[in-house]
């Protein structure tokens, strides 16, 4: 019961979107933000557009059956009047293939507006893929441009530092070049001044005894 309901809501609304002139496209869109699925679309759309092609037909009431004729005066009082009921008369093969296939046609413009749909919103997501690869391939690009900066001041760091520890080694060098020099001198001058100093202790000692 809910379900005939909700399938008789869905008719309505199509039916007064419609009224209101828009497309079948449209249609869709509205009703598929509304929350219905595809299938409760294309089911209602089907059975409207079913509804409007009998509807659009003569009704078998005001033909006149081929190969009946009039009832002679007189006749007519003395039969009894036709049964009605509420129900549709039956439709011959040539209104049911009208209405089959107006259906068809229908059907396959709702089919051609629902690929529609769902194409254009494949072509805007590729869309989206594609600028979403741009952007990271800029990145990427400005990423390793940084990164070879980085590594060109990083040699360039590396460098100075190898010459500052070369002219360090070379200075050191120089220092113990000096230091040597400096021992050799003092090794020919430290046996004279030594020997000096001794002299000049024997003096000394040697004047202290003579004052005595």
């Amino acid at each position: 019961m809910i379900g005939q309901q909700q399938e008789g809501s869905t008719i309505t609304q199509i039916m007064d979107m419609k009224k209101q002139g828009l497309s079948n496209n449209q249609i869709i869109q509205n009703m598929q933000r509304a929350g219905f699925t595809n299938s409760q679309i294309f089911d209602a759309m089907n059975q409207l557009e079913t509804k409007n092609a009998v509807d659009n037909l003569v009704p078998m009431n005001q033909l006149t059956p081929q190969g009946n004729a009039p009832f002679p005066p007189g006749m007519g009082q003395s039969m009894p009047p036709p049964m009605q009921n509420n129900q549709m008369p039956p439709q011959n093969p040539a209104q049911q293939a009208v209405a089959k296939s107006d259906s068809t046609v229908k059907t396959e413009e709702l089919i051609e507006a629902i690929i529609d749909e769902k194409w254009s919103d494949l072509i805007n997501n590729v869309q989206k893929i594609v600028e979403w690869k741009n952007r990271a391939e800029t990145r990427i690009s400005s990423l390793e441009m940084k990164i070879e900066n980085l590594k060109d001041g990083f040699d360039q760091l590396n460098k100075a530092v190898i010459g500052k520890i070369s002219d360090y080694d070379s200075h050191i060098l120089d220092v113990g070049t000096e230091i040597k020099a400096m021992e050799k001198v003092f090794s020919k001058v430290l046996p004279s001044f030594t020997e000096n100093v001794h002299d000049l202790t024997r003096i000394t000692e040697d004047l202290k005894k003579g004052i005595k």
